[in-house]
């Protein structure tokens, strides 16, 4: 009997796995991947580029701001006297005689500087300022442009106002003197010569008196007074100075340290000390 059992458990069990095995499974096919199609619709413009106006800059006319004119040197003092080449011999009187005038004379040229600006060469030992100076002279040659600008450098340097510019004897012409002028920067117009030579006299240096006084009257100036240096006082009518600077505070003082002095010395004991001696006994 257990034998029959599992063969009729296997029997039930035979037809329903063939009939497993007999029904196709229905199986899904994959789907296939899509693969992306290119867009043919590509839009193209065909229309051409419309240029555009580059705008024109219109020049503007823009006004320059011109500096104004510089102020005019302050005038200076006195006349210098500058030989041009070949006209040592006449400068040097000319320039002893404006010298010697007051209202003439500069403040600031020596005999050293007036002979190199009459054309006198430098001697071997002068300092460089004085060789300079030697070779400026040497390079003005009238009243070119060069010459001009040579001319205000010495007057500016020597505070002048104005330079006599001695021409040199040419042929028959006598030596003629001109004025630079350091405010304006030009010549004067006048010329000037030597005084006439009388007949028969001995030949010599140039007078130049007539020009000196023509130049006194011209050119001749006061020198400037002497500044005042005592303190104005003030618009009140206060003063303004210390009280130690007053005579009567040192008078004070000194009648102060006199009776000081007089109280010192009438109290000070100046009698001889007195020396008490004490002797005891002893009993």
């Amino acid at each position: 009997m257990r034998r029959v059992a599992p063969a009729i458990f296997l029997f039930l069990l035979a037809p329903a796995a063939a009939l497993a095995d007999a029904t196709p499974v229905a199986t899904t096919p994959a789907a296939a991947p899509t693969t992306p199609t290119p867009s043919t619709s590509t839009s193209t413009s065909t229309s051409a580029p419309t240029p555009t106006s580059t705008p024109t800059s219109t020049p503007t006319s823009t006004s320059t701001p011109t500096s104004p004119p510089p102020p005019p040197s302050p005038a200076g003092f006195g006349l210098g006297v500058v030989a041009l080449p070949g006209a040592t011999a006449s400068a040097w009187p000319l320039a002893q005689q404006i010298y010697a005038e007051p209202s003439l004379r500069p403040l600031t040229i020596d005999e050293p500087h007036a002979r190199i600006l009459c054309g006198e060469p430098a001697p071997p030992a002068a300092p460089p300022e004085l060789r300079d100076l030697a070779d400026t002279v040497a390079a003005i040659h009238g009243d070119d442009a060069p010459s001009r600008a040579l001319l205000d450098g010495l007057a500016r340097r020597f505070n002048l106002r104005g330079v006599i510019v001695v021409r040199p004897v040419i042929g028959s012409n006598p030596s003629t003197a001109r004025v630079f002028l350091s405010a304006t920067g030009t010549f004067d117009a006048a010329s000037y010569s030597p005084d006439d030579v009388p007949a028969g006299a001995p030949p010599g240096p140039p007078s130049w008196s007539a020009a000196a006084g023509s130049f006194a009257r011209a050119y001749g100036q006061a020198p400037a007074a002497p500044l005042a240096t005592h303190e104005l006082p003030p618009p009140d009518g206060s003063s303004t100075r210390h009280f130690y600077e007053s005579g009567w505070f040192w008078g004070a003082l000194g009648l102060a340290a006199l009776a000081g002095g007089a109280v010192f010395f009438a109290t000070r004991d100046s009698s001889t000390p007195t020396i008490h001696l004490e002797a005891q006994v002893p009993h």
